[in-house]
């Protein structure tokens, strides 16, 4: 046997640090749109690249569809681990509406995503219009088509089955 050593590679235990997709700080969050990591500066829609040019392109459909009020949907960071994302759409039927008149059910879910050994806490704003906001529990038109048509197709297959 010889005496010569060798030299092993070690895996880190510490995962690497991620950096801005825009600059090269160090990322607080990730953007819940293009899924890009982002500090603190850039976490909102407006101040990084793709979802900007997204919204700049599409800046004539983000209105009240009840008013014509303009809405702008957004996303912040209130420290390192906490981050606030507001779309200002009605989550059952997906359409814009503004928050002080159309809005009729508000609600704020909180998601805690574990990223290397920090989490992140995203707090989720949820809104209903008039139309969808009483049948919200089941999630507004979108969810009550979804059901219509789970039901629809069970009723089709026991009819089939059962249909000489």
């Amino acid at each position: 046997m010889s005496d010569t050593t060798r030299l092993v590679a070690r895996r880190s235990n510490t995962s690497s640090i991620r950096h801005c997709h825009e600059c090269t700080e160090e990322a607080s969050g990730r953007c819940s749109y293009c899924h890009n990591n982002l500090c603190m500066d850039h976490f909102p829609r407006m101040l990084h690249a793709p979802c900007a040019q997204k919204y700049m392109k599409h800046a004539q459909t983000h209105v009240c569809y009840v008013c014509g009020t303009r809405v702008n949907p957004d996303q912040w960071s209130l420290s390192r681990t906490s981050h606030r994302i507001d779309t200002f759409s009605c989550n059952g039927c997906g359409r814009y509406i503004c928050d002080e008149q159309h809005t009729k059910v508000k609600k704020e879910q909180v998601t805690v995503a574990r990223e290397g050994l920090r989490g992140h806490r995203y707090q989720i704003t949820s809104r209903y219009c008039e139309l969808c906001a009483p049948i919200s529990r089941i999630g507004g038109i979108k969810g009550l088509t979804y059901l219509v048509v789970i039901a629809g197709t069970i009723l089709a297959g026991i009819f089939f089955y059962f249909h000489p």
